[in-house]
C-alpha cells in the first residue's frame, strides 16, 4: 500500500503546456519533424461549426529567413482523406491572427483572412498586418486593400512582403488521445502499464502509444510576413488566433462575432470545464487573468507548503524513487532535482493570458521554454505534449492522502485532488505521471522534437501535404490499437 501511495503522490495535473520555468535551448533542426497539438472539438459551438473549429495555432521564425515570421492556424478537425474534396473554409467567417506588441493582451495588429464562396474553388483575401478597425470579440474588416489574394490549395502573395497558403494539409497533431480519454474515464490508469496500473503494453519496436490523429487532414491557413511589420517597442509579441461569424450588416460594414480562439496549446481543453468552454472561446485575452486564474493550480516552490516535504525537490526525489523518472517506466526529469521556484503563481503567470509569447529576436530552433511563457511561440517540430508532461509533473501542486508527500491540509492551497486513493478524483493527475505518451521509441524519448506520419516541408508553408485518397501512394494506415 505504501508503494502505491508513492506512485500517487508522484503525479501532477495534466496541463499540456510547455515548461514554465526552465530556459531550454535546442539546436535548430534542419528538417521539421513533428508537433503535438491541442484543441480538436473542444466546445459545443465549434463542434457544430467545423470550418471554424481551431485545432492548432503555430508561430515561429521562418527557418529559411530569420527576418520573417510564420503563423499557421488549422481548422476542420478529423478531415477524412476519402472525402478530401469536401473540406474548405467558410465565406461566412472571418479568420484572424491577432498580434499584441505592447504587452497588454489587446491586439495592435491583425492579419485577417476571408473567402469569397464555399468549396475548394474559393479565393482567399488576406488583409494586413494592419491596425484593427475594432478590437475585442466583435470585429470588422480593416479598411486597407488586401495584401495577398489567391486560390485554395496554392501559395500566393509576395515572398518579400505577405505570402500565404490556404488549403488541405495533413493534421500535424500527434497525441494518444484515445488512451488519454481512457485514463480520464477510469478504464485505464497510465499510458504504459506499470505495476498495478493499467496501460498499454510495450511493442517490439519499443513504443506503447497510438497516434489517434494519424491519417487525418485539416484545412490550413499559413501566412509569412516580415517581422518589421509586427514589432513594437520590444522584440516580444503575443499571438492568438480567432474565428468569427458574420452577423447582419451594420452601417454598411460587415461585422463578425468571435466564437472560437486559441493561444497556447490545450488551455481550454485541460483547464476550462466543459460547461464554460463556449464562454472561454467568446472571451478575449485581456480578461483572462481576472476570469480564469482560479482554474489553474498552485506551483510547487522550494518552501514546503503543507509540512510533508511537498517542494520541487521533494517531488523530484519522489519521481526518482518510484522509477518514473527513468525509462522504461517514465521519461527523465527535465528540470533536474535542484530546480528552484519561489512563486506559487508561476503556472498562472505562464498560462494566462492565453496567448503565445514569441520573441522575434530568438532564432528558429531555440524553444526558450519558460523564459517568458510556455515556449517561444510554437514551432512545428516541438513536442507540445511530452515536454509539458515532464515539466508539470514536477511543478503542479496535488493533494494526496494523509501521510504522503503533499498529503497535508488543503487550506490555503490550490491543489488538484487525489485524496481518494487509488483512483484520484482528478484523473488528470495520472495523465502526467510518466511524463510521456510513449508514442516514440524509448531511445528517442529524451529528444524534444518528434516525428510526423508525413514529413514537414522544407519550404513555406512547411506543414505537410494532405493525405491522399485511401489506397493511393502515400496512404497511412490507422495505427494498430491495443
Amino acid at each position: 500500500m505504501k508503494h502505491t501511495k508513492n506512485w500517487m503522490r508522484a503525479a501532477v495535473a495534466f496541463t499540456v503546456m510547455a515548461g514554465t520555468v526552465a530556459f531550454l535551448t535546442l539546436a535548430p533542426s534542419r528538417q521539421m519533424k513533428k508537433v503535438y497539438g491541442s484543441d480538436h472539438r473542444e466546445a459545443p459551438t465549434v463542434d457544430g461549426l467545423p470550418e471554424g473549429d481551431i485545432t492548432d495555432l503555430y508561430s515561429f521564425t521562418d527557418p529559411n529567413d530569420s527576418t520573417r515570421v510564420v503563423f499557421i492556424v488549422n481548422v476542420n478537425p478529423f478531415a477524412q482523406a476519402a472525402e478530401g474534396g469536401s473540406y474548405a473554409f467558410s465565406p461566412e467567417m472571418l479568420y484572424q491572427f491577432k498580434i499584441d506588441n505592447t504587452g497588454d493582451a489587446r491586439e495592435d495588429q491583425v492579419i485577417q483572412i476571408v473567402f469569397d464562396q464555399p468549396g475548394q474553388g474559393q479565393t482567399a483575401s488576406v488583409y494586413g498586418p494592419a491596425v484593427p478597425t475594432t478590437t475585442g470579440a466583435r470585429n470588422t474588416l480593416v479598411t486597407s486593400a488586401p495584401t495577398a489574394t489567391g486560390k485554395f490549395g496554392t501559395v500566393f502573395g509576395s515572398a518579400s512582403a505577405v505570402q500565404a497558403y490556404v488549403g488541405l494539409r495533413d493534421d500535424p497533431f500527434v497525441f494518444d488521445f484515445a488512451q488519454f480519454t481512457r485514463i480520464l474515464n477510469g478504464s485505464q490508469d497510465l499510458f504504459r502499464a506499470v505495476g498495478p496500473f493499467r496501460g498499454r503494453p510495450v511493442r517490439a519496436d519499443g513504443t506503447s502509444g497510438v497516434d489517434t490523429f494519424a491519417g487525418f487532414n485539416v484545412t490550413s491557413i499559413a501566412v509569412s510576413v516580415p517581422k518589421a511589420m509586427l514589432r513594437g517597442s520590444t522584440s516580444k509579441i503575443n499571438v492568438w488566433a480567432t474565428v468569427s461569424k458574420l452577423v447582419p450588416t451594420r452601417h454598411g460594414q460587415n461585422t463578425y462575432d468571435q466564437f472560437e480562439r486559441m493561444g497556447q496549446q490545450a488551455i481550454a481543453t485541460v483547464f476550462v470545464p466543459a460547461a464554460q468552454r463556449d464562454a472561454f472561446n467568446f472571451a478575449i485575452p485581456e480578461n483572462d487573468v481576472a476570469a480564469y486564474s482560479s482554474l489553474i493550480p498552485d506551483a510547487l516552490t522550494t518552501t514546503d507548503n503543507d509540512g510533508t516535504g511537498n517542494t520541487t525537490a521533494g517531488r523530484a526525489a519522489l519521481l526518482q524513487a518510484e522509477g518514473v523518472a527513468a525509462l522504461p517506466n517514465g521519461a527523465p526529469l527535465l528540470l533536474g532535482t535542484n530546480f528552484g521556484n519561489t512563486s506559487k503563481d508561476l503556472l498562472r503567470i505562464a498560462l494566462l493570458p492565453d496567448v503565445q509569447r514569441l520573441d522575434l529576436d530568438i532564432p528558429y530552433g531555440t524553444l526558450a521554454i519558460g523564459q517568458f511563457g510556455l515556449q517561444n511561440g510554437r514551432p512545428l517540430d516541438y513536442s507540445t505534449i511530452d515536454v509539458p508532461f515532464q515539466l508539470i509533473r514536477q511543478l503542479a501542486d496535488v493533494q494526496f492522502p494523509s501521510g504522503v508527500t503533499g498529503g497535508g491540509t488543503a487550506t490555503g492551497r490550490a491543489a488538484l485532488n487525489c485524496t481518494a486513493f487509488p483512483q484520484c478524483q482528478d484523473r488528470r493527475v495520472l495523465v502526467v505521471l510518466q511524463g510521456t505518451q510513449f508514442i516514440k521509441p524509448d531511445n528517442t524519448i529524451v529528444n524534444y522534437l518528434d516525428g510526423n506520419d508525413y514529413p514537414f516541408l522544407a519550404t513555406f508553408p512547411y506543414i505537410p501535404a494532405p493525405h491522399p485518397l485511401p489506397g493511393a501512394a502515400g496512404t497511412i494506415d490507422y495505427p494498430t490499437q491495443q
